[in-house]
């Protein structure tokens, strides 16, 4: 471990106080900032226009300390996988997503998940530490890196491995450092409804979307599929989204993980759209990424069940989109990120 100051992770106010004692001039603050932040600086010799010995000094006192990527699997589709190492030797991934001019960066906000959804290998693999403000940002610094010029425009998604709102403090500094690149209404995160960070969100003044792990219509199944949710109930969930704050023109997102058999019948997807009736939303159906390590009972419904869910939420009002994950070919896709650590037995079957 370095004993220098990472400055990667850190807004460009708290940028400017700690090198300005270093510097010979206020106004060079302000530019170590934009190196680190919008120019997305990898090395401090790269500031070229900061003197030599002034960049020197810097190198002696501070670090832009990133995750380490280890490798790196690119999808059929387009999408990359990356395996990044951590400082004390843990391990996450993380993924990039390309489509045309825009690209998607999935990040993770734990090294592993405690809260054990049964369709998720990140789950089944069990709980590790939060990430840190410079391993959430860094995440997107490297994958940026690696974008080319035709990319415009760049979106955030907090579905990577962990859950994001068992990490608030964390999160939070990092989403204002993000902000910096990244608008608001283009970062989602996304929670298995984790009431108290919920709440937290509701309460920041610039609020990223926010994305709901639903997965079924009932409190029975939804507890069988996310023993989260024996705490923070159905019921209770979605008073709070009804009193969550919405921007103009945004929605709430609710995903919902379709697994054959157990919740993907016309009469589920009519109790769906019944639940979550009066809520500016959209449905995102996502057909379940298959494990057979993990979850070797679960299998996805065929391609007309799925459809016929989707048509069935959509004549009821709802506006919908299925979801066909990207990146499954290298284990990029929805539920599949695992940091490539030992595995646990598979679990036991769901009855519906």
């Amino acid at each position: 471990m370095s004993d220098r100051i990472n400055l990667v992770g850190r807004t460009p106010a708290e940028i400017e106080e700690l090198v300005a004692p270093h510097l010979d001039r206020p106004f060079r603050g302000r530019q170590v900032a934009r190196w680190v932040i919008e120019r997305n600086a990898s090395s401090f010799l790269e500031m070229t226009d900061i003197s030599k010995e002034l960049r020197s000094e810097l190198g002696r006192r501070f670090s832009l300390e990133e995750p380490i990527p280890i490798d790196k699997i690119s999808s059929s589709d387009g999408s990359t996988k990356y395996l990044l190492r951590l400082t004390d030797d843990v391990a996450v991934e993380s993924v990039s997503m390309r489509e045309g001019a825009k690209a998607t960066f999935c990040l993770s906000s734990q090294a592993g998940c405690a809260v054990g959804c049964t369709f998720c290998v990140t789950g089944a693999i069990g709980a590790g530490r939060n990430l840190l403000p410079h391993e959430i940002v860094g995440q997107y610094r490297l994958m940026l890196r690696e974008l080319d010029d035709s990319v415009e425009r760049v979106n955030i998604v907090f579905m990577g491995m962990g859950e994001p709102l068992l990490n608030t403090d964390n999160l939070g500094h990092a989403l204002d450092v993000l902000y910096e690149r990244v608008s608001p209404k283009r970062i989602t995160v996304s929670s298995a409804g984790i009431l108290p960070g919920i709440r937290w969100l509701a309460e920041l003044r610039k609020r990223p979307k926010l994305a709901v792990s639903l997965n079924a219509p009932d409190q029975g199944r939804r507890e069988q599929l996310m023993p989260i949710a024996r705490r923070y109930p159905l019921e209770d969930l979605f008073s709070a989204l009804r009193a969550f704050p919405l921007e103009r023109g945004r929605r709430i997102t609710f995903e919902y993980v379709l697994i054959r058999d157990f919740n993907d019948a016309a009469a589920d997807a009519s109790a769906v759209a019944s639940l979550i009736h009066g809520i500016p939303c959209k449905i995102n159906v996502i057909p379940l990424n298959e494990d057979p390590q993990h979850f070797p009972d679960l299998r996805r419904p065929d391609v007309e069940t799925i459809n016929r869910f989707a048509v069935r939420l959509r004549d009821s009002g709802a506006t919908v989109t299925v979801r066909w994950s990207r990146g499954a070919d290298v284990e990029a896709a929805c539920g599949q990120l695992r940091g490539r650590r030992p595995q646990p037995p598979a679990r036991h079957p769901l009855s519906p």
